[in-house]
């Protein structure tokens, strides 16, 4: 009798969990997930074109500030790290070079002006993001997800991670002109961003350029010296767009994890119908 009355109970139990699967499933067949994810994703958008959108929205948040492209501070860096022995004047440094000048040999510090650099190309990123909540609609617009299920019960990142995935190229080329039109407007100190880079790279190889008298009778460059080379100009609205594009992504993504994770943060239906399935 206890064989059948347990036997019985596990029918029984297996049959409740069929059914409030077969519930679940019909639950997420009614609602667009797809939909949903979407739609995370364009409030994730307004809210990182909110943020980032406005004077210091860039250059003030450490997660998305835009620093000097890779190359250029990598070269600087080593600048910054090498020891001269001048006649007549002493051993110097990288560092003395970079963030004071030596006055005696005709350098002039450039510290000052990679801050105005950084400042410009942060601006010039807040500009034209401006213009990015359309560029991104768009896009978002545009895509098909497939395999909305498993992004939605994915990581707390996952549709930006699709979105991402099958939209960036577009994103970028959609994109770059706006970023190109900003670094040719924004000024800082009457300077466009455009020609606050030309004229720091080319004051940075001429200090590689500079002479430096090793003895009473020779003198050699400062970049044979140190064997550091000159460098070329590289697309600074390029550097900026990409750069641009890593901010709004990872507030994008910010906000993503936000609605899965706190139902306050679901500001319409169907982002409450969706992303009540993970509750």
């Amino acid at each position: 009798m206890k064989f059948i009355f347990c036997l019985f109970i596990s029918i029984t139990l297996l049959s409740s969990c069929d059914f409030l699967n077969d519930a679940i499933e019909e639950q997420e067949n009614t609602i667009n997930i797809a939909e949903g994810l979407k739609e995370a994703l364009r409030v994730g958008t307004d809210t990182a074109t909110s943020k980032l959108a406005v004077v210091d929205g860039y250059l003030r948040d450490e997660a998305v500030k835009i620093f000097l492209p890779d190359e250029l501070e990598a070269q600087i860096n080593a600048l910054k790290a090498v020891e001269i022995d001048v006649f007549g004047l002493g051993t110097i440094t990288g560092d003395q070079i970079y963030n004071t000048g030596i006055p005696f040999l005709g350098i002039n510090s450039l510290a000052e002006k990679e801050e105005e650099l950084i400042v410009g190309i942060n601006r010039a990123a807040e500009e034209a993001a401006k213009e990015a909540g359309p560029v991104f609609f768009d896009a978002i617009r545009g895509i098909t997800i497939t395999d909305a299920e498993n992004i939605l019960y994915g990581s707390d990142t996952a549709a930006t991670a699709y979105l991402i995935d099958n939209t960036y190229q577009s994103l970028f080329d959609t994109f770059e002109p706006k970023v190109n039109t900003a670094v040719n407007s924004v000024t800082i100190g009457e300077r466009t961003v455009e020609e606050l880079y030309s004229n720091f790279v080319s004051e940075y190889n001429e200090i590689l350029n500079t002479s430096i008298p090793i003895s009473l009778l020779e003198s050699q460059t400062l970049g044979s010296i140190s064997g550091i080379n000159t460098i070329d100009e590289a697309d600074i609205s390029a550097y900026a767009t990409e750069r641009g594009l890593d901010g709004l992504f990872l507030k994008v993504q910010d906000e993503e994890a936000n609605i899965r994770n706190n139902v306050n943060a679901r500001v319409t239906t169907i982002l409450e119908e969706v992303f009540g399935l993970l509750d």
